[in-house]
């Protein structure tokens, strides 16, 4: 059943939220779903306001460096132990490889170790990479109420434990540790409320301020809370647009039985014309099952990552027509930023995410193909000016 108001979903997903490995993995990474049959959507074209709209979203937030600018001393040597949710997600990888170059800019010694997928897995990296002398261990997409074994024994070695991707702190709702159980330095990632904001206004946009959305939501992850937020407040500007009930799954089900929920929803909503997936692994489930039950030309899909292979849905006009992406290479140099700066004793930046670029992808400024979105301006170079011996 679809809500007859864009607000009264948006107070559906109100609440406190819980990660599970899972979902972490899934909003990180990228499915590996295929497109078998998927036929080409075309694309919308928006006039007046709504194509400032569209200008708006496609236009990378902040265009212009926006991160830190005070002069840190950093150390000689550091070693830092990398832990990704898990190296088969492209998603988890990318952001794991901005820290890994940003480590070797700044003159450091970067070792990259795969968390598997799983927290046994992951709490055994981190072990891992202490006992190899890692003087920091920065994690991609890994909630910590779900390695307590490896932050009990970092602590104990007095090692520094970060992360990158999880969506827990500034500009995001910060998300402290469940009690008695143990956090991480900072976490850096983008400010998915704002990218939410622009992945409405890009759908206000294409649909000329008539959009019908099937909002499918994963309330397991806090940063898929706060950028729907961004998105139904985006949408509520919108009179003559309609949204859905949120049609809930977890992170288990976008293997099974997302797919068949999301084409049943299809038949019994005909009029739903876009679907906001909450990230690109779940999206392009999405795509394989909307193109298998002949619907492909009926509906849009608008995920969240800016993962290759949706990138590539998009470029083939494949059912999902936009993505909101954001930069994990800068990612990784905000994130080994915070390193030194919290090993000095200096102050963070503020917010922790550094205003981390993000954009709304569509067929109109996609990447080459093979190559994950980055921001236009030479933020390495300001970055590396500040990390002085």
């Amino acid at each position: 059943m679809r809500s007859n108001s864009v607000h009264s979903a948006a107070r559906r997903l109100g609440g406190v939220v819980a990660t599970a490995t899972t979902i972490a993995l899934l909003a990180a990474g990228c499915g590996s779903s295929d497109d078998d049959g998927a036929s080409t959507t075309p694309a919308g074209s928006g006039g007046g306001a709504t194509s400032a709209g569209l200008d708006e979203a496609r236009t990378p937030t902040p265009n212009a460096y926006e991160g830190p600018t005070d002069p840190v001393r950093k150390p000689a040597r550091l070693t830092i132990g990398i832990v990704t949710c898990s190296s088969q997600l492209s998603g988890c990888v990318s952001a794991a490889d901005g820290i890994e170059e940003a480590a070797r800019a700044a003159g450091f010694t970067p070792r990259m170790y795969d968390g598997g997928g799983t927290p046994q897995k992951q709490n055994a990296a981190i072990l891992d990479a202490i006992s190899a002398g890692a003087d920091v261990v920065a994690t991609t997409a890994i909630d910590p109420n779900l390695v307590q074994q490896g932050l009990r024994a970092a602590r104990r070695a007095g090692v520094l434990v970060v992360s990158g991707s999880n969506g827990i702190d500034s500009p995001n709702p910060v998300r402290e540790p469940e009690a008695g159980k143990l956090g991480y330095a900072f976490d850096v990632a983008p400010d998915y409320a704002e990218l939410g904001r622009k992945a409405a206004a890009w759908i206000i946009g294409d649909s000329d301020g008539k959009a019908n959305v099937g909002l499918f939501s994963d309330r397991q992850f806090p940063s898929v809370i706060a950028f729907e937020e961004g998105l139904l407040e985006g949408l509520e500007q919108c009179g003559d647009c309609t949204v859905s009930e949120p049609q809930t799954f977890n992170g288990t089900q976008v293997g099974t039985t997302l797919g068949n929920q999301t084409t049943g929803f299809l038949r019994s909503n005909p009029d739903v014309d876009y679907v906001f997936s909450p990230y690109d692994p779940a999206a392009a489930a999405q795509v394989t099952a909307i193109a298998q039950a002949g619907m492909a030309n009926r509906v849009k899909i608008v995920g969240v990552l800016g993962s290759q292979q949706n990138l590539e849905f998009i470029r083939q006009g494949q059912v999902q027509a936009a993505d909101a992406a954001y930069d994990n290479r800068y990612m990784g140099y905000m994130v080994v930023d915070g390193i030194i700066r919290t090993l000095a004793r200096a102050p963070l930046f503020r917010p922790h995410g550094g205003n981390l670029p993000g954009v709304i992808l569509d067929e109109t400024n996609l990447p080459e193909a093979g190559r994950d979105w980055t921001a236009d301006f030479d933020y390495v170079s300001e970055f590396t000016s500040l990390w002085r011996g």
